[in-house]
């Protein structure tokens, strides 16, 4: 179960924070060793987000680069709460295109459907909440 927090963002809204346990995150760590390497070739080379042996810095060393070569344009995207708005039922089926492993499946539907722990409340009680499914 993953504590759940908030982060502040840009005009004061909060965005929702999934913390995950000690032992989730072992999980995860070893899910992404198993699926990291299906997916990871998709990218393109431009992209820096979330990718293993890329940064920031990596991504700044590049803008530098291209306008040293003359570029003079930059597009910088975020989709706002993109994750929140991708129904889980259709994000198991397009990952089923491509894994086939059962246990494998099992183990990321448990990830997208996981309860979290709505902060902590005084004298140590959490309000849990379920993730719409």
């Amino acid at each position: 179960m993953s504590e759940k927090a908030t982060n502040s963002e840009a005009g004061g809204k909060l965005r929702p924070l999934g913390i995950p346990a000690g032992k989730d995150r072992i999980v995860q760590t070893s899910l992404e060793l198993v699926i990291e390497p299906i997916f990871e070739h998709e990218f393109e080379d431009s992209s820096y987000g979330f990718r293993p042996q890329r940064g920031c810095k990596d991504a700044l060393r590049q803008l530098d680069e291209l306008i040293k070569q003359g570029y003079s344009h930059v597009v910088d995207a975020d989709l706002e709460s993109f994750i929140d708005t991708i129904p889980p039922a259709a994000l198991m089926r397009r990952i089923e295109e491509r894994i086939s492993d059962g246990r494998v499946l099992e183990l990321i539907g448990l990830f997208l459907s996981q309860d979290t722990i709505q902060g902590m409340k005084r004298g140590g009680r959490r309000e849990e909440r379920r993730r719409e499914r």
